[in-house]
């Protein structure tokens, strides 16, 4: 891939305000970016697409970010998945 263009991000995370503050920063990059507001709408986007980054959330209601970033690594494990959270713990950051 040439150009950020043909980067695909999915953004994961319950909280609106981030999913669109991420989508406008990384579109503003040149990232085509897709956004799912729960774990299993996630699960329903990794189904079908490939991403090149997925940013997930490490704590949403209905799926932690942590099966997130198992169900991409299974489907496609060249993806990078960067996880954040404002509520993380030492052990949650090392979590194998």
């Amino acid at each position: 891939m040439s150009g950020k263009e043909n980067h695909s991000v999915l953004v994961v995370d319950d909280e609106r305000s981030m999913r669109e503050f991420l989508e406008i920063l990384l579109s503003k990059e040149g990232y085509r970016v897709s956004l799912a507001a729960s774990g299993e709408e996630a699960f329903k986007v990794l189904k079908d697409n490939t991403f090149d980054l997925i940013v997930t959330d490490i704590r949403m209601q209905d799926t932690d970010g942590i099966d997130v970033l198992k169900k991409a690594k299974a489907l496609n494990p060249e993806s990078t998945v960067i996880m954040i959270s404002a509520f993380a713990t030492a052990e949650t950051a090392v979590e194998p």
